[in-house]
Order: C-alpha cells, then sequence, then structure tokens
C-alpha cells in the first residue's frame, strides 16, 4: 500500500505532466496556425502535422520564432529536416 506521501508526489506529477501536454498541444496548435496563415492550408499535410508534434516544447518556440523570419516554405521544411537528424 503506498503512503499519503507516495500519492500526493504522483498526483503531482500526473499534474505537470498533464500541465506540459496541454502546453505542447497549444504550442502545435499556434504553429499550425501559422503555417496555414503564412503559406497557406495545403502545406499542413499530414507529414508536417506528424513533425510538430514530435518536436518538444523549445523546438516549437524555435519553429514559432523561425516562421516569421521565413518568406518561402522550403526554409521551414529544411528547419524541420534539420531537427530530425538531431539526437
Amino acid at each position: 500500500m503506498k503512503t499519503m506521501a507516495q500519492i500526493d508526489a504522483w498526483y503531482e506529477a500526473e499534474i505537470n505532466k498533464a500541465k506540459l501536454e496541454g502546453k505542447l498541444e497549444g504550442k502545435i496548435e499556434s504553429a499550425s496556425t501559422i503555417i496555414r496563415a503564412k503559406f497557406g492550408a495545403q502545406v499542413l499535410t499530414p507529414q508536417i502535422a506528424s513533425q510538430l508534434e514530435e518536436l518538444n516544447e523549445q523546438q516549437l518556440d524555435d519553429f514559432i520564432v523561425g516562421m516569421f523570419n521565413w518568406q518561402q516554405q522550403q526554409e521551414m521544411e529544411s528547419w524541420l529536416r534539420g531537427v530530425e537528424k538531431l539526437p
């Protein structure tokens, strides 16, 4: 049987995990919206959407900032390919 401290620690960890997942989902949705607005809805392919879901929080932040600088769809795709090569 678990102690109350163990249950509290587990609960706190689950809450933090849920907050992070919600935060990541929000960033993915923001990135998707920016892609559609900047390059058109047809650019947000299932492959690009899948790549966005693989990014961590910092990478999503970097991606969103990059979107403001990129002028061509190829710049975005090149950035995503570069992230895939990172360990």
